[in-house]
């Protein structure tokens, strides 16, 4: 199998953090790389992507997806080595070691978590669901995950069986509860927990312009490539957040009129996925970094 890595920029500080990019069932490693413009994100906020392919393009991820969970093939133990390959060939900082997936992939990043969760700083999930019933993350990480009020492959609510992929899929809520628990972050059901952002995920509020709220040392829209120039116009994103007893943090974004996929990097409904995800995952850090094997 062909190893794709985007390394960032010469001159960046050293050890970088690594993003583990995992595609969606039926595409390889090329689509995250030309669609998700984390190559932009590399450049810009100084990291590494890797694209692996899993073995039929399909990931083990529990009960989905297609050959690789029929094959009950260890994508995860795989998933490890490589890390540890990337790690060993480059100056990787091992403390912060994201996966962000997209369905299938998303459904591999949630298992990785709920076995290693002690070796990632945080996982973020693309139209995704957790397809395993044991769950232990055994330490706090962040986790994110962006999905579709409009998705009928992976739906938001779950549903007790889906004929495309086969297994019931589980819901969102339930998906990251595991997380939630570990993290100490009760539901998001408090008022000033869920609010409306723009397109780049800054909330928005009446007595303050989008660019006013963006943190410092965020990924925005100045920094280039990790965003797109539509990404305000016309979108409705709903951010779902309760604070946690812990560092880490369980972020959800709905977008109610999305369907399957990742969201668009232009356009009315554009969303700036990349950067997004990055401003969160950022300042995450694992508890135990997971040793070379």
């Amino acid at each position: 199998m062909p190893l794709r890595i985007t390394l960032p920029p010469p001159g960046t500080p050293e050890p970088y953090p690594l993003i583990v990019a995992l595609h969606s069932l039926h595409y390889d490693g090329m689509d995250p790389k030309a669609n998700w413009d984390l190559d932009g994100l590399a450049h810009a906020a100084g990291l590494a992507v890797v694209y692996p392919d899993g073995i039929g393009k399909a990931w083990n991820a529990g009960t989905c997806c297609d050959v690789a969970s029929a094959g009950n093939v260890d994508d995860v133990g795989w998933l490890r080595s490589l890390i540890a390959h990337i790690s060993a060939n480059y100056p990787i900082d091992r403390a912060r070691v994201s996966l962000v997936g997209l369905s299938n992939g998303g459904m591999l990043a949630y298992r990785y978590a709920c076995e290693h969760g002690d070796e990632l700083a945080g996982i973020a999930v693309v139209s995704a669901s957790r397809q395993i019933t044991q769950c232990h993350p055994s330490a706090p990480l962040t986790a994110v995950a962006i999905h579709g009020g409009a998705d009928q492959h992976v739906p938001y609510q779950g549903t007790p069986w889906s004929p495309v992929l086969n297994t019931a899929i589980t819901p969102v809520e339930e998906s990251l509860a595991p997380f939630r628990a570990e993290d100490g972050c009760p539901l998001p059901n408090a008022p000033g927990d869920t609010v409306l952002t723009d397109g780049y995920g800054v909330p928005l509020t009446s007595n303050s312009s989008p660019a006013s709220a963006v943190p410092d040392g965020a990924v925005t829209p100045s920094a280039g490539t990790t965003t797109s120039t539509g990404a305000a116009s016309g979108l409705v994103v709903l951010r779902r957040e309760a604070q946690c007893t812990s560092t880490a943090q369980v972020v959800e974004y709905l977008m109610p009129t999305m369907g399957h996929g990742w969201p668009p990097r232009t356009g009315q409904a554009a969303f700036a996925t990349a950067g997004v995800i990055w401003n969160l995952l950022a300042p995450a850090r694992s508890a135990r970094p997971a040793p070379r094997i």
